[in-house]
This record gives structure tokens, sequence and C-alpha cells, in this order.
């Protein structure tokens, strides 16, 4: 057992939002966001290459917080976002399944469904597929997005995903998050029991329903799935999941309607209210997000950055 010396306890601060000290040299902050459930803010994030210390520190707030607020630093660039969450680990783009998934976004005229043609009026990607894709609602506005995981409609999953309010309003419409692990721990044995070793089948909602483009799945996810980098399982069901596979129709409707009367009822919830230059940094297994409909004329220029894959 190693014992923390004068000298020691001198170099270092203790985090409380952490739980660990943190050594003086790393110049990141550490605050629990207020009357939240889940998240902590972070301050002192510089977007060079970073140190062992300061990923380590990152890692552990985002396991034990699930979701980082990132404030005050400056906007990165395509090349620093990548070069800093490389250490992190693989990024989505850098994978067949990422470049894949986001070149679907530019809709090159294939099929495609109502909510991607409508998707072109308020999102731009490079036309070669690299970087960030950017939100502007426009005069138009966007309608509602519901609950969901980034990507849950491909096989490999994202583990952390990355949104950034480049230009917002004050009163922005906010992004909900909502925590599938303490849901899926508060589960009744008897669902559990029920769901267990179960699949969830997935569509992809850029294209056409399987009636008009007929398919058995875009995807397929275990309906409790752990995290693949800390074992955690969670419910990986949400709004866009279509039934799970093995039932028929009406035996999955009925298990899926008490699973999620389930999930409202016991999963937190966080609304996080965007100002500019917020970026915020989740864990995209075990939360969820939605937002509301924005309306025409609001001003919600977003950036949302590929992420990190499993």
């Amino acid at each position: 057992m190693s014992i923390a010396t004068g000298a020691d306890r001198a170099s270092s601060r203790f985090s409380s939002s952490l739980g660990l000290a943190v050594p003086t040299a790393v110049p990141l902050r550490f605050e629990r966001l207020p009357d939240a459930p889940f998240g902590v803010e972070v301050c002192g994030i510089t977007w060079t290459a970073p140190d062992a210390e300061t990923v380590r520190l990152v890692t552990v707030a985002l396991r034990r917080h699930l979701l980082l607020v990132l404030r005050g630093q400056r906007s990165p660039s395509e090349a620093e976002l990548d070069a800093f969450w490389r250490h992190f680990g693989r990024l989505v783009l850098d994978t067949e399944d990422g470049a894949v998934h986001y070149s679907g976004h530019l809709n090159r005229g294939g099929p495609a469904s109502a909510m991607a043609i409508e998707s072109t009026q308020y999102m731009g990607r490079s036309a070669d597929n690299t970087g960030s894709t950017m939100y502007n609602p426009g005069p138009d506005g966007i309608s509602e997005l519901v609950w969901h995981n980034d990507q849950s409609h491909r096989p490999m999953r994202k583990v952390m995903s990355v949104f950034e309010a480049l230009d917002v309003d004050g009163d922005v419409v906010p992004t909900e998050f909502r925590d599938m692990y303490t849901a899926y721990e508060t589960l009744p044995t008897s669902l559990r029991t029920q769901l267990e070793h179960r699949q969830i089948i997935y569509f992809d909602p850029r294209l056409p329903s399987p009636a008009e483009m007929p398919r058995l799945a875009d995807a397929t996810h275990p309906v409790f799935t752990a995290h693949p980098h800390t074992g955690r399982r969670t419910i990986y069901v949400n709004d866009f999941a279509d039934r799970i596979a093995g039932m028929d129709r009406h035996e999955s409707d009925a298990v899926l309607a008490e699973l999620r009367a389930h999930i409202t009822a016991n999963a937190p919830r966080l609304v996080h209210r965007w100002h500019s230059g917020d970026m915020v940094v989740w864990d995209n297994i075990g939360l969820q997000h939605r937002r509301d409909a924005v309306p025409g004329g609001q001003r919600r220029h977003m950036r949302q950055y590929g992420g990190l894959a499993e």
C-alpha cells in the first residue's frame, strides 16, 4: 500500500466530483451539474495532444458521470478534434461502418425516408464525407427527434457521441438525455428474465420502411447490451427499435410497451439547455437523447462530431 507524502498532497488537489486527486499541473476542473442526476462540467480543455493524465481523468469523468459538458474552450478544427479524441479510442469515421453511416446523410440519389429528405434542408456534410455534420434549422425548422442512441441502426455501436453548440439563441430548444443503465438495474425480475438473450431489430430511419423496401433488419443488438469497455449493462432499446427478434408482432409490441413504460418511469433524465460554445460528450451506449421540434427562425447552429467506435 502506498502512502501519499506531503509533497504528493501539495502537488495535487482533491476533486470531489471525481472522488480522486487531480495533479495541480493538469488544468482541468470538474464540477457536478447542479440539480442533475448525472453529468459533470469540465473546464480547461485545450485542443493539443492530451497527456496520459488528461486522458485518464476525462475517461474517469465520462465513466462516472456518463455526460460531460465542456465549457470555456475555443471551437476546435476537425483536425484538432481528430488528434485529441484519437487518444481515447477508435474514431467512428476511421471505421467502415462509420464511413457508411455518415455517407448515408448525404442522400446521394438513393432511396430515402421522409426524415432523410427533410434533413437535407438543415444538415450538411463535406462532399468527401470527412469531418462533422452541421445542423442549422433555417426558416423551416426541424421536426421532433425521438429517443435514440446514435447509430443504433448500424451493426457497429458508437460508444461516445460529441455535439457542439456553435451559435445558438439563449432559449434554444434543449436536448434531453436519459440514463438507461439505471433503467436496466431497476428492471423487475420477470421482465429481465423474459428478455435475457433476446435481440432487438432496427431499421435505418433514413431509408424507406420495410413495407416500402422489404428487408429483415438493418441491424440487431442484444436488448440488454454491455458497454464494451466497462461491462456495465444497459437497455439498448430506443424509439427507433422495431420489434424483438423471435416474437410475433403482437407479442413483441406488448412486451416493448411494458419495457418502455418501465423506462419512462425509471430512467433518470437530464435536460441540457444550450449555450454557444457548449460541447457535450456522452456515453452513447448507456444514454439516449431526444429533442422537441425546432421552430423556423430559431438560431440553433450545431456541429455533430463523429465520436468514438467500440
